[in-house]
């Protein structure tokens, strides 16, 4: 049996490793930190990713996983919409599952090289899940965990000047705080501070001084910048990519995970055809492709449209109102990005 190459050990590597290798398949992952680690992530899945999980035969990994089922949005502390979610959302941390998924893709017996940059190589068996691409932008990420932190619903999700925040409960009592802002290069702060300039930058005192009297974990504030949102998906001659590496979809749909993992289940059983000879490579990255195209595409668009409403002043201010009228089509909203 073809054995596969895999740069990246994020959602998308991990659960095709994983999968590849319980198929018997010599599966190799690189990864160019060690894991686990904290990441910027909204840390819930909405949407097919946990059904996904299932297909791929992991659902395990999702053991303990908090149920969400309300949301609350609110802007510059007012709230202006409380609803509920068409089907519930699973909120676990990606140290858990990363940690999870390294775990079983170890005890099937596949390779993980941490601490490897593998080279991004667009050739047979090799399958690019290193994230997101690196390129000029004006977002920040950041994030952290807290305990002591009481939620007003299962999900929040706080709109603030060129900015938003969302909280979601996760395992062992925790609340994640993940945060996107428009860049402010004239705020300094040391790590541990910088969500707090933001947030008080953005409008967001009240919600600050919420957070800061929680107990914050140290060690989970993370950040990320770079990160361009939507983007078209990479030419075929650029290699099979999944999960972050073929698209970015904005933080808000909570879809980011999801589509990480709904990913790898497209492309399981195709690579298993290669990998037994039944399909050439070519072919195999085309169907891929093709069926990434057919699951993603409405969604990407449709997010890239939504998104300048939750983050520019003058259209958070219409979406407010109409969110305190009654009149935000959330369910349907919902359906578009999932």
């Amino acid at each position: 049996m073809k054995p596969i190459a895999i740069a990246g050990a994020g959602l998308a590597g991990l659960a095709l490793g994983n999968a590849l290798q319980r198929a018997g398949v010599p599966t190799t992952l690189h990864e160019a930190h060690t894991l686990p680690r904290h990441r910027v992530c909204g840390e819930f899945i909405c949407g097919r990713g946990a059904e996904a999980l299932a297909q791929l035969g992991l659902s395990e990994a999702l053991e303990g996983a908090r149920l969400h089922r309300t949301i609350q949005w609110s802007r510059l502390g007012q709230p202006v919409l409380d609803s509920t979610l068409p089907e519930p959302a699973l909120g676990l941390s990606r140290y858990l599952l990363d940690f999870r998924l390294a775990e079983s893709f170890r005890a099937a017996g596949g390779q993980l090289v941490e601490n490897s940059r593998a080279a991004p190589h667009a050739q047979a068996g090799h399958i690019l899940c290193h994230g997101r691409q690196a390129s000029p932008s004006d977002w920040i990420g950041l994030k952290c965990h807290a305990l002591d932190l009481g939620t007003h619903a299962d999900l929040e999700l706080h709109l603030g000047t060129e900015g938003y925040l969302g909280l979601s409960a996760i395992e062992h009592g925790r609340v994640n705080i993940c945060a996107l802002f428009k860049s402010r290069p004239e705020l300094k702060a040391r790590k541990s501070e910088l969500l707090f300039s933001y947030l008080h930058a953005c409008g967001l005192r009240a919600l600050a001084g919420r957070i800061q009297a929680s107990q914050i974990e140290p060690e989970s504030h993370v950040g990320v910048a770079g990160i361009q949102f939507c983007a078209s998906p990479a030419k075929p001659d650029a290699g099979l990519r999944l999960g972050d590496a073929y698209s970015v979809i904005p933080p808000f749909t909570g879809n980011g995970m999801s589509i990480a993992l709904e990913s790898a289940a497209i492309a399981c059983p195709l690579i298993l055809n290669y990998c037994n000879e039944t399909l050439d490579w070519e072919q195999t990255v085309h169907r891929i492709q093709v069926q990434l195209h057919k699951r993603f595409h409405r969604r990407l668009r449709n997010a890239s449209w939504i998104h300048p409403w939750l983050h520019h002043p003058h259209r958070q201010r219409a979406l407010s109102r109409i969110a305190r009228l009654h009149l935000l089509p959330f369910q349907t909203l919902y359906k578009l990005t999932h």
